[in-house]
C-alpha cells in the first residue's frame, strides 16, 4: 500500500489523508520501515473505506463547483460577491471588488482553467494585504512580534507557523467570515509564545478570541464552501 512518511519527533505512528486523497503515515524517527509497513497493513480495512468515503466527497465537491461565469457567488470575509465575467480584446485579466460583485475582465479565449488562476491570483494578493494588517492589530494586542508572512494553498491546515517567526496562511480563509479569518491569524500569532497545543496556548487563544471554539467548528463544517474553485 503506497503512502507518503513523514518523519518527526512525535511518540507514536499515525495516519491521515490529505486534501488530494494520498495517504500520509507520520512515524518517529526511531521507528524501522519494517514496523511502519505493519501498522499499515493492520489499519488496511479503515484505510479502504475512508478512501472511498473521501472520494465520493471529492467527487461531491467537484459536482458543486463553480463555473466561473456570471451570476456566480464567491465570498470575500464571509461577504458574498457575485461574479461578472466581461470578455473583450486584451491580454491580460483585471478584477475589481466592487459593490457587492466581482468584476472580472478577461480575454475572449480565457477558459475555467485561466479564470480560476487569474482569480486565486487576485485573492492571493488581497490576502497578503489583508492578513498583513490585521497580523500587525493583534500581534500588538498578544505582545509579540513576526517576520514575515506568506501567502499558500496548503492542502491539509489553514495556517502554520515557523520556529523563525515567519506566518503561513491559506488565500481561501480570505472567503471565511471575518471573525474565521481573525481567529486563524491569531491562533498562529499565540503560537509564537507556545509552539504546542497546550492548554496554556488555548488559554492565551482564547483570551484574544473568547469564540473561537464556534470559528474551528465553523472551519470543520463548512471547508468545502472555500474550495468552490
Amino acid at each position: 500500500m503506497q503512502y507518503q512518511l513523514l518523519r518527526s519527533k512525535r511518540k507514536s505512528i499515525a495516519i491521515s489523508f490529505d486534501r488530494d486523497g494520498n495517504l500520509v503515515v507520520k512515524a518517529p524517527l526511531w521507528v524501522e520501515r519494517y514496523e511502519i509497513d505493519k501498522f499499515v497493513e493492520s489499519k488496511r480495512e479503515w484505510i479502504l473505506t475512508t478512501s472511498v468515503r473521501l472520494q465520493n466527497a471529492r467527487e461531491k465537491e467537484a459536482a458543486n463547483r463553480l463555473r466561473l461565469e456570471n451570476g456566480d457567488e464567491l465570498y470575500y470575509l464571509g461577504e458574498k460577491r457575485v461574479l461578472t465575467v466581461v470578455r473583450e480584446e486584451r491580454s491580460r485579466a483585471r478584477i475589481k471588488n466592487v459593490c457587492g460583485h466581482l468584476i472580472m475582465t478577461v480575454p475572449y479565449e480565457a477558459d475555467y482553467a485561466y479564470k480560476q488562476e487569474q482569480l486565486e491570483k487576485w485573492y492571493r494578493k488581497e490576502a497578503l494585504s489583508v492578513f498583513k494588517e490585521k497580523a500587525q492589530e493583534f500581534a500588538e494586542n498578544i505582545g509579540v512580534s513576526f517576520k514575515d508572512i506568506h501567502i499558500k494553498d496548503q492542502k491539509s491546515r489553514w495556517g502554520s507557523c515557523s520556529s523563525k517567526g515567519n506566518l503561513n496562511f491559506n488565500w481561501r480563509i480570505l472567503m471565511a467570515p471575518e471573525p474565521v479569518c481573525d481567529y486563524v491569524i491569531i491562533h498562529e500569532l499565540c503560537h509564537l509564545v507556545y509552539m504546542d497545543h497546550s492548554a496554556n496556548f488555548w488559554r492565551l487563544v482564547e483570551q484574544h478570541c473568547p469564540f473561537y471554539s464556534q470559528y474551528k467548528k465553523w472551519l470543520r463544517d463548512n471547508a468545502g464552501l472555500l474550495y468552490k474553485f
